[in-house]
């Protein structure tokens, strides 16, 4: 909540216990949810008398310094006044000047009046200026005296009355005036309503409400007879004070009269019928007061700007010491182009973030000719350099009024967009300065602390001040290394010691105090040994409290900022109770980001311990019961000026303005884990709502409640278990607000905190399945604009728990970020369309897809069967700005990418998250190579160094080089590694070596074993029992030897002599041998000191050598690829299974097998994605975007597939690519999705190719094809499903459905188009160029032939005419004879569509626009109406609804035009963008359109945002039912009767989508959805051949 209503509920305390109670537990939370709800604002209700002890009532100078507090912070009312029939005691004064108790005493004396319990009471205190007497605390030390004999509350009374005889005295004599004497007997209800008239204004007095409550003839009963005697002191309040406010200051005052029986008096009746009309009338004004006082706030307070802003205007308040370095920062910006930015260096407690702070606050004043556009940035939430650069960009953007698209996350692109800002500033007339303090804070992640994203020189207009420590994190080394030529390195001077008590005394001259000499003595010495601020502000908080008789020593003042710290936390917990002390600020502590006031004091009332001490045993409990909010707020204004109120995402949240509190209280409170997790969980608790909207939590109590907590209770039968609701304010994810106000607001309190909370209490499974995979927290974050912290999230908690689905939903979010961005509405169909394929394999996820379908009933159109998605991925993208690029690439088992550049440094990527890979305590230094084995890596530094780092343990260790050849020569470079437990082995290129050691050997040289080759060595294999290593060499020759006595066994002879590149050996005892030629050779090794050739292949047709070689994992299949082609070896049977040639004009990069699938995973040249080939059909099923840049190499590893290019890293899973792969799909680009009239079991397609598919519609599968000799032109499918007729080149082709079966082909006739009769006993084939003939689909006899050629033909209903179009007339030809029977010629006939109910009409549309229903049994006309000129256009669709009443028509990249035939209207559905296709429903109910997108989003290049969107709209009345966001292109669309719409893409898949209207009844899918099924990929296909040459022609063709 970015502000707060914060009103003083202030009255008698006996005369209204039953009225406060009850505006406690109905009025206020009311009016806290209206607040909420329609102002976005926090509502409280201080009431100083809300505990029931006198103890814990605040003193007069408190609830002054509460009213003061109330009408600065309130954004409404701040005082309310409940004045009844009692007029209230009077308190005895804090302070009495000395002049008038010295004559108080004179007078008592001679009214020989007892003084001692008075002047006990009171001390004199020279401390205060002026001094005077003041009254002792009822805890100081000095009242021993009064409590060795009474009470102090008694003692209090007889003060008192001493006091009052003695003042009534001095007024009868003159000795003080009646004016001055009168503050002595005025009750503090008085006292409190003369300080508001006398310190507000007449616009804070209209913030004001006062209620006088009058009782005619009320009688004494026992309630009422401590009733004040001081009747005239009331008369005079509500009768003369009051009235002259209402006059005056226009408070609204409201007095209500009861008149009671003089026999009953004041019945409970009455009373009760009292708080009911104050709690209604108080309801109603504090309404109307709030909603009309309440300022709506324009200004975005969430944003960064407006966060950054508060938080530079909260520290620049504490800056008390003038610095002379703030007058060279000011010199600095006075400059007219200093090239480098102005680096301000200092320790802790320097005061670094204060004077950033205030500079940035005098930056206008400065410089105020020139009007600087001023950006701040203080790191108080640590953040990642994305969101850093990201905030600093947005400001910058929103400050010269630019757009900025603020779902940019990557870090390179960031880094462009910061430079190009700092440009824009160059060309303004406005300078830009930017202040950012403490990025030493922040996490260790790549560039922040580098400061790579810092421009080498500053723009002309452009200055920046950087804030950091000496040492931490190393910013300033990065700094100084960024710029080595500055001198604009400015070291924070220490404090001195005078600033120091320069500041403490001024402190102490504001608060009217002063110390003594000899205090003052001490309180020097402490400051000359710690001159800083913070330890300044700490003196001055415990000498304040010092009187001048108090005794200072050596030890009254503790040494260092920790103890004194704790000395005033000893303090806070003596004055409030050390339970309340400890458990707020722990709260305060571990919170996230801080707590508002209302959230500590709802969490405080669920400590059992805490809100026991204000319950009675002996009155009823209530209902209701809540924390008293003046007991907090006491405490806070403790610890005012330590704890302060920043704005994060528009709430102000308490937060400490010194580290130093943070680590004394974690330290005093919270050291042990155990306290850590229980707080968190109480946290946790409450941000979940667990104690809200009523739900009551167990407390209980006994007699001994409301007394020390640690007395024991006096016996269990004593006890009381009471369930109470504790009044804590709901938590949902986001605000339902009123209509009139703005739309539902994010409760970012709830979205940053729970989960922080949920998982350092270890309660990790709630915060997977309640919070990270809980829908409606989603759309909050996104909503609220934290796409990139719900990503943070999703990744960091996958590293503990559900790590597959998590990263999977992660992918989604961020590829998605940009259509969410633009369409926050449709997430859940979005989340949808992208998880429903994979779901299948993440039953995790069951759960969150549930939701997201419920999101999606309103929706109106759900996915059935998914076509080929979009595989989600991880991507890392280094930074290219320093020119360095990727030059080699490892992977471990784990699937880890360990990535080389070329200017050195090596960066490891889990699949998430990347860390430059940097050696413990050694030196910096530049690798040269990096090789990777199972789950070791090996790397070799340009010095010829040798590392082995354990992946698995990330622990290093060095090997030594033992060839002194490889320190010498500097073209030496490590070739090959190999682990083969427990040896690792490798070698270097150009190099007739082996190098072998045991992975664990611990001795000095690592008992490192040399294995001498005649050849230069080019790779290594093992024998399965790790008993012999083979060494391939450049000649052609494997050597053999014997790990245990490392002797040479035999060596291997390849005929062909060439470089060996591989070496792969089975359980067989078979080695097999590829050279760089991609020869393979297969020897027995069963005799292993003479292996005998078993067979070689040789690959003659291409000379070209091999790029890469790979192996499935049961040595059953050998990859060879080369540039041109992929060889496929099979090792069982010694010969080649198959041959798979690049696409057209394309070559291979590298081509590796998935060993899980069968997949080949192929990259080609200069392409930027990946390519998926089925291993059993050669098939390209699948292609992986990436992004703009050619990638260059492709590794498998564990579940991942990773893609490298130049600059970064693209990562799949491969469990989901496997699970894209095998959708069903043709291959091409789907032309025409053809549906059974009849059947819902199967549909057909075909792709312009010589197949025609056939789908079953409910698994989704491909059955098989019809395959052809030629293209497929043309098809029909019978209603009844039983026979298709295909086209192709001319013939026809009749195919019986069931099985396949071609039954017989007819030639000799050029066909382009066929239909099948609604009957399905005939088939119509129409001719271009010669006869079209009827004939019958069971035998092909011809039934009759016409020559009339026409278009855009439709058989009639009844089977009975052709329906066609030439030159412009419709023609109605007799399907029996084949003669024109009806033609309508009126007009140019545009379009037409015949009505199925009635099946002699035809619905005409003319080029005039005129709408005609036509006849054919008859030939009579009747126009209906005409359209508008300007829907006139060529048709694209027309068509009809079967009753006739509807028609759907769209022209080229039009609108949708739906035609009301009946009510002759015409309804048009805007579309926004270009309609690729469309269809109408046969029942004419629904039309279903596809057309463009517009998630387009500004610089988004994601491949998962969607480019077309499917539509469903409602025909009666054009209301939109639901969307669809397709992840591809679609080409092809058909909608059944029964509502499910079929869409064909360009990659072959096909889609099925249900059309579910949940505002009709009866709708067919809104009970009958397919569910979608997990797919297994299948190399069986059914292909039916057709018959060799054609078996049937008609007579009339052999003419």
């Amino acid at each position: 909540m970015c502000c707060e209503c914060l009103p003083l509920i202030f009255s008698t305390f006996s005369d209204s216990v039953q009225e406060r109670r009850a505006l406690r537990e109905t009025v206020f939370p009311k009016l806290r949810d209206h607040c909420r709800r329609k102002h976005g604002v926090e509502f409280r209700v201080i009431d100083p008398y809300e505990a029931p002890s006198p103890q814990d009532w605040p003193s007069q100078r408190t609830r002054q310094l509460l009213i003061q507090r109330c009408r600065g912070s309130s954004a409404g009312p701040f005082f309310v006044a409940l004045i009844g029939e009692q007029y209230g005691t009077a308190s005895l004064p804090e302070q009495v000047e000395t002049s008038e108790f010295q004559k108080v005493l004179h007078t008592c004396q001679s009214l020989q009046l007892n003084t001692r319990i008075l002047e006990a009471c009171y001390q004199r205190d020279e401390n205060i200026t002026p001094p005077c007497f003041c009254l002792l605390s009822q805890h100081s030390s000095q009242n021993d005296v009064i409590t060795e004999t009474k009470t102090w509350t008694d003692a209090l009374q007889e003060a008192k009355d001493v006091l009052h005889a003695s003042l009534t005295q001095c007024t009868v004599e003159g000795s003080i005036s009646t004016e001055k004497a009168q503050k002595y007997f005025r009750s503090d209800l008085e006292n409190d309503l003369r300080f508001v008239a006398e310190n507000c204004s007449s616009s804070d007095m209209k913030r004001c409400l006062c209620y006088v409550h009058k009782i005619i003839n009320q009688r004494k009963t026992k309630d009422l007879q401590g009733r004040d005697p001081s009747s005239d002191q009331l008369k005079v309040l509500r009768d003369d004070f009051l009235p002259s406010l209402v006059t005056s200051c226009h408070l609204e005052v409201y007095a209500t009269t009861t008149e009671c029986d003089r026999r009953q008096g004041y019945t409970v009746a009455l009373r009760q019928d009292y708080i009911e009309g104050l709690c209604q009338q108080l309801f109603t004004d504090l309404s109307r007061l709030i909603d009309s006082t309440v300022a709506k706030k324009t200004a975005r307070p969430g944003h960064a700007t407006f966060q950054q802003a508060s938080l530079c205007h909260l520290y620049s308040q504490l800056y008390r010491i003038e610095r002379v370095e703030a007058q060279e920062i000011k010199a600095y910006l006075r400059q007219n182009h200093p090239k480098y930015p102005l680096v301000l260096i200092g320790g802790p407690c320097s005061g670094k973030t204060v004077l950033m702070a205030y500079c940035a606050s005098q930056v206008q004043i400065w410089l105020d000719s020139s009007h600087p556009v001023v950006i701040t940035h203080f790191s108080h939430i640590p953040s990642h350099l994305a969101l850093f650069l990201n905030c600093i960009c947005h400001q910058i953007a929103d400050s010269y009024d630019l757009p900025f698209d603020s779902c940019i996350q990557d870090v390179a692109q960031l880094k462009d967009t910061f430079t190009e800002l700092l440009a824009v500033a160059l060309s303004s007339k406005y300078p830009l300065i930017l202040m950012l303090d403490g990025l030493d804070q922040a996490p260790m992640t790549e560039g922040l602390q580098q400061l790579t994203w810092l421009p080498h020189s500053l723009p002309a207009n452009v200055k920046i001040v950087i804030s950091t420590t000496y040492t931490k994190s190393g910013t300033l080394a990065s700094l100084k290394a960024r710029y080595p030529d500055s001198n604009l390195f400015l070291e924070l001077a220490p404090f001195q010691k005078s600033s120091c008590s320069q500041m403490l005394t001024g402190l102490l001259k504001g608060s009217n105090r002063r110390i003594t000499s000899g205090q003052q003595f001490y309180v020097n010495e402490a400051v000359k040994q710690c001159p800083l601020p913070l330890y300044a502000e700490l003196l001055y908080r415990q000498v304040s409290l010092w009187h001048s008789e108090t005794e200072v020593t050596e030890r009254s003042l503790s040494q260092g900022i920790h103890d004194n710290i704790n000395r005033f936390l000893s303090h806070l917990e003596e004055k409030h109770g050390q339970a309340l002390v400890s458990r707020s600020l722990s709260f305060l502590t571990l919170s996230r980001y801080g707590l508002t006031e209302a959230e500590l004091t709802d969490i405080l009332s669920c400590e059992d311990d805490l809100v026991s001490v204000f319950l009675s045993f002996e009155d009823p409990p209530p209902y209701r019961l809540r924390f008293p909010e003046v007991v907090v707020e006491r405490l806070l204004l403790d610890l005012e000026g330590f704890l302060m109120a920043r704005l994060i995402s528009g709430s102000h949240v308490l937060f400490w303005v010194s580290r130093h509190f943070r680590l004394v209280i974690l330290k005093r409170y919270i050291d042990p884990t155990d306290t850590s997790k229980e707080i968190h969980y109480r946290l946790a608790n409450y941000f979940s709502g667990r104690w809200a909207y009523g739900r009551t939590k167990s407390l209980v109590i006994t007699p001994d409640t409301n007394m020390e907590s640690h007395k024991p209770a006096r016996s269990e039968a004593t006890q009381v278990k009471l369930y109470i609701d504790r009044n804590a304010y709901g938590q949902p994810w986001e605000w339902k607000t009123f209509p009139e106000s703005f739309p539902g607001a994010v409760n970012f309190r709830k979205v940053h905190e729970l989960p922080y909370h949920l998982k350092l209490s270890e309660r990790l499974e709630e915060l997977c399945r309640g919070v990270l995979l809980c829908y409606d927290f989603h759309h909050a974050m996104l909503k609220g604009g934290l796409v990139q912290e719900l990503i943070s999230w999703l990744e960091e908690t996958s590293q503990v728990l559900m790590p597959r689905e998590l990263v999977l939903v992660s992918c989604i979010l961020r590829g998605s970020s940009c259509a969410f961005m633009n369409s926050l509405a449709e997430t859940p169909l979005i989340m949808q369309a992208q998880l429903l394929p994979f779901v299948g394999d993440f039953t995790e996820l069951e759960g969150y897809l549930r939701q997201l379908r419920v999101e999606n009933v309103r929706c109106g159109i759900t996915m059935v069967r998914s076509p080929t998605p979009r595989v989600p991925r991880t991507s890392l993208r280094l930074s290219g700005r320093m020119g360095s690029s990727v030059t080699d690439v490892a992977m471990a088992d784990s699937g880890t990418v360990v990535l080389l550049r070329s200017d050195g440094s090596v960066w490891v990527w889990n699949g998430l998250t990347s860390e430059q890979l940097a050696l413990p305590h050694v030196p910096t230094f530049q690798w040269a190579s990096v090789k990777s084995s199972d789950s070791y890596l090996l790397l070799s530094s340009c010095c010829k160094r040798l590392f082995l780092c354990d992946m698995s343990t990330m622990l290093f260790e060095e090997i030594p080089v033992l060839n002194p050849e490889i320190n010498q020569t500097n073209d030496v470079t490590l070739d090959g590694f190999l682990v083969c437990s427990p040896n690792m082995f490798w070698w270097y290129k150009q190099d007739h070596c082996v190098f072998m050691c045991a992975t664990q050997n611990k001795s000095p040289d690592c008992g490192i074993t040399q294995l001498q080759c005649p050849g230069f060595v080019t790779c290594v294999s093992c024998s399965l029992d790790a008993q012999y290593v083979f060494c391939g060499q450049d000649n052609g020759n494997v050597s053999i030897f014997d790990m245990l006595s490392n002797q040479s066994l035999s060596t291997i002879s390849c005929p062909m002599k060439r470089p060996l590149i591989g070496l792969k050996l089975t359980e067989t005892e078979m080695i097999t041998c590829i050279d760089n030629a991609g020869s393979l050779f297969v020897w027995n090794i069963q005799t292993i000191s003479n292996p005998t050739l078993q067979t070689e292949w040789f690959d003659s047709e291409y000379t070209e050598e091999v790029l890469n070689i790979d192996f499935t994992k049961d040595n059953e299949v050998v990859l060879v690829c080369k540039k041109q082609k992929i060889i496929l070896w099979s090792s069982s049977n010694f010969t080649v299974d198959d041959q798979i040639h690049a696409p057209e004009g394309k070559a291979f990069v590298q081509v590796t097998l998935d060993c899980v699938s069968g997949f080949l995973l192929a990259l080609l040249e200069g392409c930027t994605f990946v390519l998926v080939w089925n291993l059993c059909t050669g098939q390209c099923v699948l292609s992986l975007t990436t992004s703009t840049e050619a990638l260059k190499h492709l590794k498998v590893g564990g579940q991942y597939l990773s893609a490298v290019s130049a600059s970064g890293i693209i990562t799949w899973d491969m469990d989901l690519v496997r699970i894209a792969a095998s959708i069903p799909k043709t291959g091409s680009k789907i032309t025409n999705v053809v549906l059974v009239k009849d059947s819902a079991e199967h549909f057909y397609t075909t792709d312009g190719k010589e197949l025609v598919w056939k789908w079953n519609a409910h698994s989704g599968e491909t059955e098989g094809y019809f395959l052809h000799h030629t293209p497929v032109t043309a098809l029909a499918i019978s209603p009844d499903g039983v026979y298709l007729v295909t086209v192709a080149s001319g013939d026809i082709y009749v195919w019986r459905t069931v099985d396949g079966v071609n039954l017989y082909c007819i030639s000799g006739s050029v066909v382009s188009q066929v239909l099948i009769t609604p009957k399905g006993n005939h088939v119509v084939s129409l001719s271009d160029e010669g006869l079209s003939r009827v004939w019958k689909v069971s035998s092909g006899h011809v039934v009759c032939s016409f020559r009339q050629n026409v278009k855009d033909s439709i058989i009639s209903p009844e089977s009975t005419f052709l329906l066609g179009l030439q030159e412009g007339n419709l023609l109605a030809i007799s399907l029996w004879s084949g003669f024109v029977s009806r033609r309508f010629s009126l007009s140019h006939v545009l379009a037409f569509y015949p009505i199925l109910e009635h099946p002699d009409y035809v619905i005409v549309i003319t080029l005039s626009g005129a709408i005609y229903s036509w006849k054919i049994s008859d030939d009579t006309i009747c126009q209906r109406f005409q359209m508008p000129e300007h829907l006139l256009a060529q048709t694209v669709v027309f068509q009809v609804s079967s009753d006739g009443n509807y028609a759907l028509f769209t022209a080229v990249q039009s609108d949708i035009n739906i035609l009301d035939v009946a009510q002759g209207r015409v309804c048009t559905v805007k579309v926004n963008a270009p309609v690729q296709h469309a269809c109408l429903d046969i029942c004419g109910k629904y039309a279903a359109y596809i057309s463009g997108s517009s998630l387009n989003h500004l610089n988004c290049a994601s491949d998962l945002c969607f480019r077309f969107v499917l539509t469903a709209i409602r025909v009666s009345d054009g209301k939109r039912v639901g969307r669809f966001y397709l992840c591809r292109y679609p080409c092809a669309m058909s909608i059944s009767d029964n509502l499910y719409v079929y869409i064909g893409f360009e990659d072959g898949s096909v889609g099925i989508y249900a059309i579910t209207d949940t505002e009709e009844n009866g709708t067919a899918n809104k009970n009958n959805l397919i569910q979608e099924e997990r797919r297994q990929s299948s190399c069986t296909v059914h292909i039916w051949q057709p018959l060799a040459a054609p078996n049937l022609m008609w007579a009339d063709c052999l003419l």
